[in-house]
């Protein structure tokens, strides 16, 4: 597989609203669209799109994977040429995850992630599951991540050990958390040593009476970019990002910068070969995970 130097991605900061799926799809489809004519290559959806967290319908609304949504993203996926990653409801018998996956430019389902962490409200709805893995694409090796995942650490450390160079969070989070999730996005960014892509929903559940956060963002890691010189003094970690507005937040990717970075830095390697790290490791693995060690 020839190495990728260069990606641009697109992140959909979509108004999620609850009870109107198909509004919810006759905008993502226009946005996804604007992502495209702008030469995005991986397009990123947030976090339960087509429905929003309606936790108690959950089970309703909710579908299996493959199904309907999954069916609507491939569609889309082959007709434009492009990588989808979205944020949906699955329900897996008497199991409802907030699941995010990853569809490639021929319209196959290439991963699907289970988000592992579920707040105390949502555990009444959801259910978490452990398991991270890295997906060697064409466009560089990505990692999924949903949401409230974001806040730990831990859930991407597998990640991080695996040589993940883009982190995809597909989120529907709440507007009181923006600035705390902010600073989490920024260091998820810097200790994985990688992209993050955080798709946020926008607009409101009125239903609930909560407000969607937004706050798309394009984050590279400060370690990817002369950590060690006086550039890491004058360098911006954040490529694009939103407000609230519904929108598409475009950015361009150096994977071969990163990739650079990547290999001279110790702490990756390090981490690998900590006991920490292989408990770890060994926790967060997945069926289909890549082999422990340097993936390069």
């Amino acid at each position: 597989m020839t190495l990728r130097r260069r990606l641009r991605v697109g992140l959909v900061q979509l108004s999620v609203a609850t009870n109107r799926r198909t509004d919810n799809l006759r905008r993502a489809e226009a946005l996804v669209h604007e992502a495209v004519d702008d030469g995005c290559e991986l397009v990123v959806l947030p976090e339960a799109f087509a429905t929003a967290l309606n936790l108690p319908k959950s089970h309703e609304v909710a579908e299996p994977v493959p199904g309907p949504v999954t069916e609507w993203l491939a569609e889309r996926a082959s007709r434009h040429g492009v990588w989808i990653a979205a944020g949906l409801l699955e329900r897996d018998g008497e199991h409802v995850h907030s699941s995010a996956v990853l569809i490639a430019d021929d319209g196959s389902l290439v991963d699907v992630y289970r988000r592992t962490v579920v707040y105390d409200l949502e555990a009444h709805f959801l259910t978490g599951e452990v398991g991270t893995r890295v997906v060697d694409t064409p466009l560089g090796r990505i990692g999924l991540v949903v949401g409230y995942d974001i806040q730990f650490p831990e859930v991407l450390r597998g990640l991080f050990a695996d040589g993940v160079e883009i982190v995809v969070c597909p989120s529907i989070l709440l507007r009181p958390f923006a600035e705390p999730v902010r600073q989490m996005l920024l260091a998820r960014a810097a200790e994985n040593c990688a992209y993050v892509l955080f798709a946020g929903a926008t607009g409101e559940n009125t239903l609930a009476g909560l407000t969607y956060m937004g706050r798309t963002a394009v984050i590279r890691s400060p370690m990817a970019i002369g950590a060690y010189s006086r550039d890491f003094r004058r360098q911006e970690p954040v490529l694009a990002e939103a407000d609230r507005e519904e929108c598409v937040v475009s950015a361009d990717l150096d994977l071969h910068e990163l990739r650079r970075m990547q290999a001279a830095a110790p702490f990756p390697a390090d981490f690998r070969r900590s006991p920490l790290g292989q408990a770890l490791i060994a926790a967060s693995a997945r069926p289909g995970a890549l082999p422990l060690g340097d993936p390069r």
